[in-house]
C-alpha cells in the first residue's frame, strides 16, 4: 500500500474512533501512522516538560528513551500528594503519544512508556480515570510484546488496580469497543503508515508492523476468550467489521512466527466457538492457498492443528478449485515436505490427526505415493531434528496403513514394493555415513499393516524378505579374510548387520504373534544361521561378524532353535572345540561363541546337550600352551552360570585355577582375571581359595607389592567371610594391610591395601588382637611401624570393648629408656634466651658423651624417634575423649611427667630447628603440626587440672587433684640435680605453677607450700628448683618476704664469690631471675649491698681469661637489673661495663656460635639499658660518649660476625642488633664496603640492618661524590662491592613457585642491592647519573633484572600482576618501606619490592629500559609489558617529569642582560611541555608531547612557531633537542636548556636591522646582507624594497653600491 492510501485508510478509521473520543488526529486519522498530527503543547505550564514531551515525538531512539526517563523522574517528583499530582494539559498530551510511544521499534522505549502510563495513573489517579478509554488498547496491546522486560512493564500496571480475575473481566468489558477499536485501527495500519522509509530501515519497519498486527491478533483473540455472545452481540458491527478486514487471515502469510500462531489460535477459537468468520471464502482461501505456500518455520504445529480443525469442520476446502494452478492436495504434499520446519515432535501428532481427515473419496496409488514420498522427505530433512522421529515415522505409518487399506490389492503391492520395502532394507543395510532413524515398532507396524492387509501382498513381503537375507548371506560371504587391511571393519559391519536383522526378525515374530499372522521371518532367518554357521567352518571360526550374528540369533529369536537348527548349532559348538581350538583361541570368535554357548544352556532342546559340550571345550582349552587368550577362554567357561557344577567337580580346572592364581601371587605372571572369575562364580573350592590367600599373605610379609593385594582384592570381593574365620590368617593380614595403608612413598600400594581392608571390615566377624600390635608398634620404631594415627583408630576401637586403657598405653620403662640418649646430649646454651629458668637452663654438669651427629636412635619412616611415638599417641588419644584419669594414679603421674619432658625436648628443638632430636627434622608441615599438637594438648591438660581448687593441700581428696599433686611432686623431686633431666624437669615444674598462678592466682597456702626456704637455695640440689619457683609465679612473688630475703642473700654471695667459684654461675642465674621479680621497680636491697656486688662482678673483668662465654652471659644479665639501681654512684664501674660490651662485640669471633649468641645478646641489652639510665652521672656520661663513638664500628663487626647465623634462636640476637644498628647516626656509619657484602647474608634481619645503613648512607655519600667528580674531573663509577651482588642474578627457573612465594634471601638480596643502586642515582648530579647509566649498561645488568621482574609479575606468562587486587597502590610504586613490607606476607613483601624497582627503573634508566624493550623477543611480553606499564606507571613518571620542568621552570635563574628568559608552560592534562624565547616581540617556540605510554614510547618535539633562523637550521634545533632529551634518558629540562643555548647562541652579536629597525623580517629570519662600506647589516626583504622603491642599488645609509645576490649566488649563477 502506498503512503496516499494508508493515509486515507487513515481518514476512514476517523469515523470509527470519534464515537470514544477518537483515536485519530486531524491528519493521518491514526494514532499509531508517523503521519499522525502531533498534539498541542500549550496548555502545559513547564517547559521542560514539553520539551521532554516533543521529544518522544522525535525519530531518534535514545533521545525519546531520555525524555521519557526525564518524564517519569517529573510524574514520580510530583505525587497525588503534592497538589494533586501533575496537571490535566499533561495527561490530554499523554494520550495522543502514548500509543506511537508504545509500539517503538527500542525495547526502553515501549517498556519507559508503560512504567511512564502507570505513574501518571498513579500520580492523577480520578483524573486519569477519563483518560483511560483512549489508551486502553494501547496499553493492552503491551501485554502482548514479545519482549519480557515490555510486557511485564504492561501487566504491572494493569496490574495495579485489576487485582482479581473478576476485576479484569469487567474491565475487558467495559473497554471492550474501545480495544475493538484499537484493534481494528492496527490491523489496517501498514507498514509505510507506521514507519517512515525515509529514516527507517526495512527490518525496523517489519518489526514494527509485525508487532503491531500481533498487538491486534492477540487483543481480539483475548476478548474472543473472555467474551460470552451476549457480550459480543453488544459490538457484534465491530467484530464484522473486524473480520471483514483483509489483513486479518491473511497474516498467515506473514513473515513472523508470532503473527502467524496467533492467526492459527484465532481461527482455532472461531471454529469453536462456531463462530461465521471462519467459514469465509477469504478465510479459506488464505489458510489453504496462502498457508500452505508460507514457510511455516515457528508455527506449523499451530497452523496444522488449526487447518485439522478447519478441515473436520469443512472438509470440502480441499476440493481443487477451477481458478487455482495448483491443487490443494499439492500444495500440502509439497507443505509436508518440509518437515516440522522447527517444530516439536507432536508436529508429526497433528499432521497424522490432519491427514485421517482428508477426504478419500479420490484416492490413487500415484496420489498416496506423492503423499509418502513427501512424508518420507519431510521425516528425512537435514533439519528435523532426531528427536521427532519416532512420532514423524509412526505417522508415516500411519499414513501407509490407511493407503494400503484404500487401495486395491495390486495397488497395495505396488505401494508396498515402493515405500516400505526400502524402509526395511535401508534399517539393515544403512547407507554409510547416516543411520536409518527409523524404529523397530515402526518397521513392525508397518509389516503387521502390509501382512495382515492381504495373501497376496504378504506373499509380496515374503518375497521381500527372503531377498534381504539372500543380500545378507552375500555380504557374510564377501566380508573380508583376516589378511585384509579392512578385516576387523568388514567383520563390524557385517555383525552390525546381523544383529539389525534379528532384532527386526524379533520385532516381526512378535507382531506376527499378536496379530495372528504367518511369521515371514522365520524361514530367512534361518538360512542366515546356516550361513553363518557353514562360513565360520569353512574359514576355521575367524569371521567373527558371523559369530555376533549367530549370538545374537540365539539371544533374539530363540524358538527358531526349537527344531533341527538346534541341533545343527549343538552339533557346531562341539566341533568348534573338537576341531578348531587351537585356531579358536587366538581368534576374535571365542569369546562370542562362549556367548553363544552360555545362551543355548538357556534354551529348552539345547540345555541337554551343554553339558557335552562345556566339558569338551573345557578339555580342549587346558589342553592348549598356557597364554594369556587361554586363560581368558578359561575364565569365560568357568564364569558361565550354568557350568559352575562342572567346573567344581573338575580336577585338572580347579589345578589350573590354583596354579595361575599362585602365580599372579608371586608376581611370575598368571592369570588374575582367571582367579576374578573363579571367585565370582563360586567355581574355585574354599580349601584351594584358602591357599591362594595364605600364600598372597606370604609374599606380602616378605616384600610389599601390588600383586599379591590384587589376589587379596579378588578374594575379598567375592568371598570375604573366607579371610575372616581362619584367625591366623585374619591376623597376620590385618598387621601387614595396617603396615601398607599407610606407605607414603607408594601410593598404590597403600590404596589397595586399604580397599582390601573395607572389603574385610564389611563381613568380618572376629576379634583382632590389637593390643599386641599397639605396643609392639609403640615401643619399636622402623620404616615398617604403623603410623600412630592407625594405632590411635585401633585403640578407640578396642577402649570400647573388653580391653583395658592400661594394656593400651605405652611403657613408661620403655619411655625413660628411649629418653635417655637424648639426656646424653649437651644443653645448647642459646636455649637460655627463651627458657623462662634463664641461666639456670645450662647449670648442668654432666659430660655430654653424644652430640647430635654422633647421635643413632631408632625412627620410623617420618623421622620420629620412639619418645617422640608415645607423645603424638598420648595427645591423640586425649584428643580422641579416651580419659587418663581411669588410669591408676602411680602409671598416670609417671605417664604424664613422661610426656612433660617429651614437650620440654620438642619445645627445644621448635626453638632451634635442628636435625637429630626426638624428630629428624622439622622442616616438613606434618612434622610441624604434630609437634604442635603434643605441645598444645599437654598444656591443655595441665590448665585443666591445674584449675581444681587448692590441688596443692593434702586435704583436697580427688583423683584429680591427687593426680596433679603427686605430678608437681615428681617435678620437684627429678629437679634436685644438675643434670639434663633435671633442667627439664625445672622447666616443666615452672610451666606447671605458672598455670596455677593465673587459673588461681599466688594465694597464702600456694606461697607457703611451695616458696620454701628448703628451696631457695643456690646450691645444686636446689637451685633448679628455686629457678622453677621464680619463674613459675613470676611477679606476684614481689611481696613475698621470703624472696626478699633470698634476693638479698643471693647479692650478698655475690660480692663474695670469685669468677671460678663452684655456685658463681647457679647465684648469678638466680640473682638475675629473683632481681626481674620487681621490674623496673627497685628491689629491696641496699644500696650499698648492690654496689659491692657490682663492684666484685667488674673486677672479674680484669681476669678475661677465667671468663668463659657462659659466666661473661650470666654476669651480663645480673648487671642490667643491677646497675639501674645504683645511677647516682660514682666509680669506674661504668666504663668497665662499657668497655666490656665493646669488647665482646668486636672479639665475639674468638668463641663458638652457639655460646657468644647468648652473650651477644645479653650484652646489647646491657648496653641498652646502660643507655636508657635518666639522669646520668659525671662518670656514665663520660663513658657513654666513649661508647657512643666506639659503639658503630662494634656493631658492624657484630653485623658482620652474625652474616651467615639463619636459625630461629639467632633470630632473638639478630633483631636485637638490627634495632642498635637502626639507631646510628648517618655521620658515624664505618666504611660502607664492611657493609655491602652483608646484604648478602643468609639471615633475614643481618640483611635488613645492613640495607638500612646503606639506604641512609649511599644518597649522602653520593652528594659529596658528584662534587669531587666535577672537580677530578672525572668519570663515577658505581661502588664494586655494591655490583658484585648484581653478577648472580636469579631466574625463574632456578625457584620452584612454593619457594619463591616464600621470597627467598637470594632474591632478597639481589632487589635490596638494586634499591641500594637507585639511592646512589637519587644523590647524583646529572653528569653522575650519566656515569652510572653508562656503567650498568656496559656490564649489561639491567636485562637480568627486568627478565626476573617480568617472569614474576606474570608478563611473560601473559598474566600481569594486578595491582589493584593485590593492593599495592600508587604510594606503593613511589616508594618501599623494607620493615613495613616485613610485616606483610613474604610473597606480597616481594611484589611490592618489584614493582618499586620497575618504577626507579623507569624514572633513572628509562633508556636501558627502552633498550631491553626493543631486544625482547617475546610478543607476548611486550604487549603484556606495555598495557601495565601505560596502565600503573607512565602517569606516575609523567607527573614526575613534568613536576621536574615545572619546578625548574619556576627557579630558573635570572638571563643576562642580553638574553630573554625562557618561557616554559607545562600542561599536565595534555602531556605537553611548550617552551618560547621572545625575539623582537615574536616568539620563537617549541612543544614537547609526553605520550601515553612513556618511556615505553619517547617523546617528541615538534614546532609550534619558527622565528629568527632558516627551516632547515629550525628543523635542525628540533632535532637536536629530540635527540638530547632521547640520549639523556629522556630529561626534557635538558633539552629546553639545549633548545635555549641554540636560540641565545643564533642571536648573539645579531643588529637591527637598518631599513626596519628590527631583528626578525617578515619572513621570519635575521639581517643576513652587510653593506661592504659601512658594514651595517639589512634584511634581505628590506633591502629589496628599498631597491625598487629608490631604483638603485645603493647603500640606504652609506649610498654606496651594494651586491643584493652576494658573491656566492653570483658565482652558482655563472
Amino acid at each position: 500500500m502506498k503512503r496516499g492510501q494508508g493515509r486515507s485508510a487513515g481518514g476512514s478509521r476517523a469515523a470509527f474512533g470519534s464515537g470514544f473520543g477518537g483515536f485519530g488526529g486531524q491528519g493521518s486519522g491514526s494514532s499509531l501512522s508517523y503521519l499522525a498530527e502531533p498534539p498541542s503543547f500549550a496548555a502545559v505550564t513547564d517547559p521542560n516538560v514539553v520539551v521532554s514531551l516533543k521529544n518522544v515525538l522525535k525519530k531518534d531512539s535514545t533521545t525519546k528513551t531520555k525524555a521519557l526517563d526525564e518524564l517519569l523522574a517529573y510524574v514520580q517528583a510530583n505525587p497525588h500528594d503534592k497538589d494533586g499530582g501533575v496537571e490535566d494539559a499533561i495527561l490530554d498530551v499523554w494520550t495522543q503519544v502514548y500509543p506511537r510511544a508504545s509500539i517503538d521499534n527500542a525495547r526502553r522505549v515501549r517498556e519507559q512508556s508503560h512504567l511512564l502510563q502507570l505513574e501518571l495513573i498513579k500520580s492523577a489517579r480520578k483524573r486519569m480515570e477519563r483518560h483511560i478509554p483512549k489508551v486502553v488498547g494501547a496499553w493492552l496491546a503491551g501485554l502482548y510484546d514479545r519482549d519480557r522486560a515490555v510486557a511485564r512493564a504492561a501487566s504491572e500496571g494493569l496490574g495495579s488496580f485489576l487485582t482479581s480475575p473478576e476485576k479484569a473481566d469487567a474491565f475487558w468489558k467495559k473497554c471492550q469497543p474501545q480495544i475493538l477499536a484499537f484493534a481494528l485501527e492496527a490491523i489496517q495500519e501498514t507498514e509505510d503508515s507506521l514507519s517512515d522509509e525515509r529514516s527507517t530501515t526495512k527490518e525496523d519497519a517489519e518489526a514494527k508492523y509485525f508487532r503491531v498486527i500481533n498487538a491486534s491478533l492477540s487483543l481480539i483473540l483475548r476478548l474472543l476468550q473472555r467474551m460470552n455472545d451476549a457480550d459480543m452481540e453488544r459490538c457484534r458491527d465491530s467484530y464484522d467489521e473486524y473480520f471483514a478486514s483483509d489483513s486479518v487471515w491473511k497474516s498467515i502469510t506473514i513473515a513472523d512466527p508470532s503473527v502467524r500462531r496467533s492467526t492459527c489460535q484465532l481461527l482455532v477459537l472461531c471454529l469453536d466457538r462456531k463462530l461465521p468468520y471462519a467459514d469465509s471464502v477469504e478465510c479459506r482461501q488464505a489458510m489453504i492457498t496462502g498457508g500452505l505456500k508460507t514457510s511455516q518455520t515457528g508455527s506449523a504445529n499451530e497452523y496444522v492443528t488449526a487447518v485439522a480443525k478447519l478441515t473436520k469442520d469443512h472438509p470440502d476446502i480441499w476440493e481443487a478449485s477451477a481458478k487455482s494452478k495448483k491443487s490443494p492436495t499439492i500444495r500440502l504434499n509439497a507443505f509436508i515436505a518440509k518437515g516440522s520446519q522447527g517444530s516439536r515432535a507432536n508436529f508429526w501428532e497433528s499432521l497424522d490427526t490432519l491427514l485421517s481427515l482428508l477426504p478419500r473419496n479420490a484416492v490413487s496409488l500415484e496420489s498416496e505415493s506423492e503423499l509418502l514420498n513427501s512424508l518420507r522427505s519431510g521425516i528425512e530433512n537435514r533439519e528435523e531434528p532426531r528427536a521427532n522421529a519416532q512420532l514423524a515415522w509412526q505417522c508415516y505409518s500411519n499414513a501407509t496403513e490407511r493407503a494400503i487399506k484404500s487401495l486395491s490389492e495390486a495397488d497395495a503391492q505396488e505401494l508396498a514394493k515402493k515405500h516400505a520395502f526400502s524402509l526395511f532394507e535401508n534399517f539393515l543395510f544403512p547407507p554409510s555415513g547416516r543411520a536409518s532413524s527409523i524404529g523397530l515398532p515402526t518397521l513392525g507396524s508397518i509389516y503387521s499393516a502390509i501382512a495382515g492387509s492381504s495373501t497376496a501382498v504378504a506373499s509380496v513381503v515374503g518375497e521381500e524378505l527372503t531377498r534381504l537375507s539372500a543380500a545378507f548371506c552375500t555380504h557374510l560371504s564377501g566380508s573380508l579374510p583376516g589378511v585384509s587391511k579392512e578385516y576387523q571393519s568388514s567383520q563390524e559391519k557385517v555383525g552390525e548387520e546381523g544383529r539389525r536383522w534379528f532384532q527386526l526378525a524379533k520385532e516381526l515374530h512378535q507382531g506376527s504373534q499378536a496379530e495372528k499372522l504367518q511369521d515371514l521371518a522365520d524361514q530367512p532367518s534361518l538360512n542366515i544361521i546356516a550361513q553363518c554357521m557353514s562360513l565360520l567352518e569353512s574359514r576355521n571360526m575367524k569371521p567373527f561378524g558371523a559369530a555376533r550374528t549367530l549370538e545374537q540369533a540365539l539371544r533374539s529369536v530363540p524358538h527358531l532353535f526349537a527344531g533341527d537348527a538346534g541341533v545343527r548349532i549343538s552339533n557346531f559348538l562341539l566341533a568348534a572345540a573338537e576341531d578348531y581350538m587351537d585356531k579358536l583361541v587366538d581368534s576374535s570368535s571365542a569369546p562370542i561363541l562362549l556367548t553363544c554357548l552360555d545362551l543355548s544352556s538357556s534354551i529348552d532342546r539345547l540345555n541337554t546337550l551343554y553339558k557335552s559340550t562345556w566339558s569338551a571345550w573345557a578339555s580342549e582349552t587346558l589342553a592348549l600352551k598356557p597364554s594369556e587368550k587361554r586363560n581368558e577362554l578359561l575364565a569365560g567357561l568357568i564364569s558361565q552360570k550354568a557350568a559352575s557344577e562342572f567346573a567344581q567337580s573338575n580336577q585338572k580346572v580347579q589345578s589350573q585355577i590354583l596354579e595361575q592364581a599362585t602365580a599372579a601371587a608371586d608376581g611370575a605372571g598368571g592369570s588374575k582375571s582367571l582367579l576374578a572369575a573363579a571367585v565370582n562364580s563360586g567355581t574355585l573350592s574354599r580349601d584351594n581359595l584358602l591357599s591362594v590367600a595364605k600364600h598372597a599373605v606370604d609374599v606380602l610379609q616378605q616384600k610389599p607389592s601390588e600383586d599379591p593385594l590384587d589376589v587379596l582384592a579378588i578374594i575379598a570381593g567375592g568371598s570375604p567371610k573366607l579371610l575372616s574365620e581362619d584367625d591366623d590368617l585374619h591376623t597376620a593380614l590385618v598387621a601387614v594391610l595396617l603396615g601398607l595403608s599407610e606407605l607414603d612413598g607408594n601410593a598404590s600400594v597403600a590404596g589397595k591395601a586399604a580397599k582390601v581392608r573395607s572389603l574385610m571390615d564389611q563381613h568380618t566377624d572376629g576379634k583382632l588382637p590389637v593390643v599386641g600390635i599397639i605396643l609392639s608398634n609403640l615401643e619399636r620404631a622402623s620404616p615398617q611401624s604403623l603410623d600412630i594415627e592407625t594405632l590411635v583408630k585401633q585403640a578407640k576401637e578396642a577402649s570400647s570393648t573388653a580391653v583395658s586403657l592400661e594394656d593400651l598405653l605405652p611403657s613408661t620403662n620403655v619411655w625413660m629408656e628411649q629418653l635417655k640418649p637424648f639426656f646424653e646430649l649437651p644443653i645448647n646454651p642459646i636455649l637460655s634466651m627463651s627458657s623462662p629458668i634463664g641461666g639456670a637452663t645450662v647449670l648442668s654438669k654432666s659430660s655430654p658423651t653424644l652430640s647430635k651427629t654422633t647421635l643413632r636412635v631408632p625412627r620410623d619412616r617420618r623421622g620420629r624417634s620412639v619418645p617422640a611415638r608415645m607423645a603424638i599417641y598420648l595427645s591423640l588419644l586425649t584428643a580422641e575423649g579416651i580419659d587418663l584419669s581411669k588410669l591408676p594414679s602411680r602409671f598416670l603421674v609417671e605417664l604424664l611427667y613422661l610426656q612433660c619432658i617429651t614437650v620440654q625436648l620438642i619445645s627445644d628443638q621448635i626453638t632451634l630447628r635442628d636435625t637429630n632430636g626426638l624428630f629428624f627434622n622439622l622442616e616438613g608441615e606434618e612434622s610441624m603440626r604434630e609437634a604442635d599438637t603434643v605441645i598444645t594438648s599437654l598444656r591443655a591438660f595441665l590448665n585443666k587440672y591445674t584449675a581444681e581448687r587448692d590441688w596443692w593441700m593434702a586435704s583436697k581428696v580427688s583423683p584429680e587433684t591427687e593426680m596433679i599433686r603427686e605430678l608437681a611432686a615428681l617435678l620437684i623431686q627429678q629437679s634436685k640435680s644438675l643434670s639434663p633431666s633435671a633442667v627439664y624437669s625445672a622447666r616443666a615444674l615452672s610451666e606447671l605453677l605458672q598455670a596455677t598462678a593465673e587459673a588461681q592466682g599466688l594465694s597464702s597456702s600456694l606461697e607457703e607450700h611451695f616458696v620454701k626456704s628448703e628451696y631457695l637455695k643456690s646450691t645444686p640440689d636446689t637451685v633448679l628448683v628455686s629457678a622453677a619457683i621464680l619463674a613459675g609465679f613470676g611477679e606476684p612473688l614481689q611481696a613475698s618476704k621470703q624472696i626478699s630475703n633470698f634476693l638479698n642473700r643471693l647479692v650478698s654471695d655475690v660480692a663474695g664469690a670469685s669468677v671460678e667459684g663452684e655456685r658463681t654461675k647457679s647465684i648469678l642465674a638466680l640473682l638475675t631471675l629473683c632481681a626481674q621479680l620487681y621490674g623496673s621497680g627497685e628491689p629491696p636491697v641496699a644500696n650499698n649491698r648492690i654496689v659491692f656486688a657490682v663492684r666484685q662482678i667488674t673486677s672479674w673483668f680484669e681476669e678475661a681469661e677465667l671468663l668463659d662465654a657462659q659466666t661473661s652471659t650470666e654476669i651480663c644479665r645480673s648487671l642490667a637489673v643491677l646497675l639501674p639501681c645504683m645511677k647516682e654512684v660514682y666509680g669506674p664501674y661504668w666504663e668497665k661495663t662499657v668497655t666490656f660490651c665493646l669488647d665482646t662485640w668486636r672479639n665475639g669471633s674468638d668463641a663458638e656460635l652457639d655460646g657468644i649468641l647468648p652473650l651477644v645478646h645479653a650484652s646489647l641489652k646491657l648496653g641498652r639499658v646502660i643507655e636508657s639510665i635518666s639522669e646520668p652521672n659525671d662518670d656514665l656520661e663520660d663513658a657513654l660518649r666513649d661508647f657512643a663513638s666506639d659503639k658503630p664500628a662494634a656493631l658492624v663487626e657484630l653485623l658482620k660476625l652474625l652474616r651467615d647465623v639463619d636459625s630461629p634462636a639467632a633470630e632473638i640476637v639478630t633483631i636485637v642488633l638490627s634495632r642498635e644498628v637502626e639507631k646510628i647516626p648517618v655521620r658515624q656509619i664505618p666504611d660502607l664496603g664492611d657493609i655491602y657484602p652483608l646484604v648478602a647474608s643468609e639471615s633475614r634481619d643481618i640483611q635488613t640492618a645492613a640495607f638500612g645503613l646503606l639506604h641512609r648512607a649511599i644518597p649522602v655519600q653520593q652528594e659529596q661524590a658528584s662534587v669531587d667528580v666535577l672537580l677530578d674531573k672525572t668519570d663515577a663509577r658505581l661502588p664494586d662491592e655494591l655490583l658484585s651482588l648484581l653478577l648472580d642474578a636469579p631466574t625463574l627457573e632456578s625457584y620452584s613457585d612454593e619457594s619463591l612465594a616464600q621470597f627467598p634471601l637470594s632474591v632478597r638480596c639481589y632487589l635490596l642491592s638494586w634499591k641500594l643502586i637507585f639511592d646512589a642515582f637519587s644523590g647524583a648530579s646529572f653528569k653522575v647519573r650519566n656515569d652510572f647509566t653508562e656503567n650498568l649498561k656496559t656490564e649489561n645488568y639491567v636485562s637480568p633484572l627486568l627478565d626476573f621482574l617480568f617472569d614474576v609479575l606474570g608478563h611473560s606468562a601473559a598474566h600481569a600482576l594486578n595491582l589493584d587486587k593485590e593492593g599495592l597502590l600508587s604510594e606503593h610504586i613511589y616508594s618501599y618501606d623494607v620493615k613495613l613490607a616485613d610485616s606483610e606476607a613474604e610473597e606480597k613483601s616481594m611484589q611490592w619490592l618489584l614493582v618499586h624497582l620497575y618504577y626507579l627503573v623507569l624514572k633513572y634508566t628509562p633508556g636501558l629500559f627502552r633498550t631491553w624493550y626493543i631486544d625482547c623477543r617475546s610478543k607476548q611480553t611486550r604487549i603484556a609489558v606495555e598495557a601495565w606499564t601505560t596502565k600503573y606507571y607512565s602517569p606516575l613518571i609523567i607527573g614526575d617529569n613534568l613536576d621536574e620542568v615545572q619546578k625548574w621552570a619556576d627557579t630558573q635563574e635570572a638571563p643576562a642582560t642580553d638574553e630573554q628568559e625562557l618561557q616554559v608552560k607545562v600542561s599536565r592534562a595534555a602531556r605537553e611541555v611548550t617552551a618560547g624565547y621572545e625575539v623582537d616581540e615574536s616568539q620563537a617556540s617549541i612543544v614537547i608531547k609526553v605520550p601515553a605510554s612513556y618511556p615505553i614510547e619517547g617523546v617528541t618535539v615538534g614546532s609550534l612557531n619558527r622565528v629568527a633562523v632558516t627551516d632547515r637550521k629550525w628543523q635542525s634545533w628540533i632535532m637536536t633537542t629530540q635527540g638530547v632529551i632521547t640520549f639523556s634518558n629522556g630529561n626534557i629540562i635538558d633539552g629546553l636548556q639545549v633548545f635555549k643555548r641554540n636560540i641565545v647562541g643564533a642571536l648573539k652579536g645579531q643588529s637591527e636591522c637598518a631599513i626596519c629597525y628590527s631583528i626578525i623580517s617578515t619572513d621570519k629570519r635575521m639581517p643576513d646582507k652587510r653593506c661592504t662600506t659601512c658594514k651595517n647589516l639589512f634584511h634581505r626583504t628590506c633591502l629589496y624594497k628599498w631597491f625598487q622603491s629608490s631604483n638603485q642599488n645603493t647603500c640606504p645609509l652609506c649610498r654606496n653600491p651594494i651586491d643584493y645576490l652576494g658573491a656566492d649566488t653570483q658565482k652558482r649563477r655563472q
